[in-house]
């Protein structure tokens, strides 16, 4: 028996890359050839099939994963996109731009069912996975909104500590939100109340913990923390949740020993067995086992 193949059907993350998404090229001379479009952000819907990509000036392209090619263009905003949420039945799409909007889309019909404009610019829009009528939305340097899309109320996520810099997600379940500042605390609410359940810090050291993100893991039994002092901290929800605890430690701590990279995004694979994290500048994914920390791949993208 080779065990050579063998291995490789074990495997469960990738080798090389899988290919990349092109744009049929403009002729140069045509009215419509101006300054590249870029992408800057993007988010794949529910199951996959669909890839919402947020560009430099303010088209939101809907891409078809199985044929590769843009099955369709929503021009949403005047300035950079620079978040996206799909709800869960994949029919809306949430985003925000630098121009202090967020809006909701229906992707059927290609219409705007809600916009709200913020005093100042959004960096990160979500949809409650589980309700599609509440949506989170964290401006820079404020505390998050929580607004309900039926009756256009509102609540602040204020931060226990009044820091304003504030991340904030919904678990995998739209039961909690968990927020993260920029002394390294997380504290987690429910959706609905707004109550804490619980708070915990992520460093007790004089370092730079500021907390850049916060991910969770497909069945949402994990999430990590991407901090400011290059660290990955790798945390599970039942640990963070039980009652009376503020001294939660991370099952790993992961980062690049070699250079020392900050992170720009992290995520876990589909079946949360591996932790993902995209290098800052050195244009490459890192890959390790969520059990064991170890590193075992690194993907380098094209240059």
């Amino acid at each position: 028996m080779n065990l050579e193949l063998l291995e490789g059907f074990h495997q469960n993350y990738p080798e090389s890359a899988d290919g990349h998404l092109e744009r049929i090229k403009k002729d140069e001379n045509s009215r419509e050839a101006g300054c590249a479009t870029y992408a800057i952000t993007l988010q794949f819907n529910r199951v996959g099939s669909l890839i919402a990509v947020g560009c430099n000036d303010g088209r939101i392209e809907i891409w078809d994963f199985i044929t590769r090619r843009i099955a369709k263009i929503l021009v949403a905003h005047s300035h950079p996109v620079c978040s996206l949420s799909w709800s869960r039945n994949c029919r809306q799409l949430l985003s925000a731009s630098t121009d202090n909007t967020v809006a909701i889309w229906n992707i059927v019909n290609n219409e705007s069912e809600a916009l709200f404009t913020f005093p100042c610019p959004v960096m990160k829009v979500q949809f409650n996975p589980r309700n599609s009528k509440q949506i989170l939305v964290c401006p820079l340097r404020s505390p998050p909104v929580l607004i309900n899309v039926t009756t256009s109320s509102h609540s602040i996520l204020d931060d226990p500590d009044g820091d304003p810099n504030i991340v904030a997600t919904f678990d995998r379940r739209g039961k909690y939100i968990y927020s993260g500042n920029s002394k390294g605390k997380v504290t987690i609410q429910e959706s609905d109340s707004l109550e804490v359940v619980a708070s915990f810090r992520s460093n007790t050291s004089l370092s730079n913990a500021s907390i850049k993100s916060i991910e969770f893991s497909r069945r949402g039994d994990y999430f990590l923390l991407s901090c400011a002092d290059k660290i990955i901290r790798v945390y599970s929800c039942l640990d963070v949740l039980k009652p009376g605890e503020n001294d939660v430690q991370p099952i790993q701590k992961l980062k690049d020993l070699v250079t020392g990279s900050h992170w720009r995004k992290c995520c876990f694979s589909g079946d949360g067995e591996y932790v993902c994290a995209g290098s800052m500048k050195q244009h490459s994914i890192y890959l390790w086992e969520r059990i064991s920390g170890t590193l075992v791949k690194i993907l380098h993208g094209q240059k």
